[in-house]
């Protein structure tokens, strides 16, 4: 897992056909700290995981995996243990810095590290202003303010609960109201 603060992108790897964790297979677009330095450069070895996990300011995080002391890859904040409390401001400020220095993701992103990254997982944390990674930034999605749904985090696929589940794909056309 390479963490890219500046330009706050996830690029998940692969290996290779030496065994060597060099295929870029996935990026995700991520907010790390707000403040200089809360998110430490360096290369760090995942540990602990926690389906739901307590955060600085009376918060909680979902699919929460330790990289090193108390910073964390982790879901956008909710107010409470239970998944229709999304703080969607947050949720909205996904790819730029916004944490105390945790790595925020979109739920489903923080589920799939969860998921596929076994405790002892490397996880290299840099700065490159120029290249977000190879496989480039993702388009982040934002919730409108006042949407029945903004308190829930649209990738959370828990389909029996999640009302955004519900809702068909829609495609709006925009026409070019050029000359022609």
């Amino acid at each position: 897992v390479k963490i890219n603060r500046s330009a706050n992108c996830v690029t998940i790897y692969g290996k290779d056909a030496e065994g060597n964790y060099t295929v870029p297979v996935k990026a995700m677009v991520c907010s790390v700290g707000k403040n200089a330095g809360s998110t430490p450069l360096g290369v760090f070895r995942t540990s602990d995981k926690y389906i739901w996990r307590y955060l600085y300011g009376n918060q909680y995080g979902q699919y929460a995996t330790r990289v090193v002391g108390s910073i964390m890859i982790h879901s956008v904040p909710y107010l409470q243990q239970a998944k229709d409390t999304l703080k969607t401001d947050y949720y909205n400020r996904l790819g730029s810095p916004d944490s105390m220095g945790c790595i925020r993701l979109a739920c489903i992103d923080a589920k799939w590290i969860y998921d596929n990254c076994e405790k002892g997982t490397t996880v290299i944390v840099y700065d490159d202003a120029q290249n977000p990674g190879p496989l480039g930034k993702p388009e982040t999605m934002k919730i409108l303010e006042g949407h029945p749904y903004g308190n829930w985090d649209p990738t959370d696929l828990t389909k029996e609960e999640n009302p955004w589940n519900t809702e068909l794909p829609s495609i709006y056309l925009q026409r070019d109201m050029g000359d022609g």
